[in-house]
């Protein structure tokens, strides 16, 4: 893999992590999720064998998630 294909790779792995958190967020204030439970559902994700990075990105989009929760709440305070 050259810079090129890593470069392509990466930033559509980071376009659809955005998308996934834009999603949840969008779905959290509208009442349809629960925001909080699913950042602990990707706290707790056994890292499998092969999958850290997996896992440590679950961790970091948790991070986010919660990050633009603590963001909106006192807006709407």
């Amino acid at each position: 893999m050259d810079t090129v294909d890593f470069e392509e790779l990466a930033g559509r792995l980071e376009g659809v992590s955005r998308a996934v958190l834009h999603i949840a967020a969008a779905l959290e204030i509208k009442g349809l999720i629960d925001g909080p439970q699913l950042s602990e559902a990707w706290r707790s994700a056994l890292p499998l064998p092969g999958f850290e990075v997996a896992a440590r990105t679950l961790q970091e989009l948790a991070l986010a998630l919660d990050g633009a929760r603590s963001q909106r709440q006192p807006l709407g305070a």
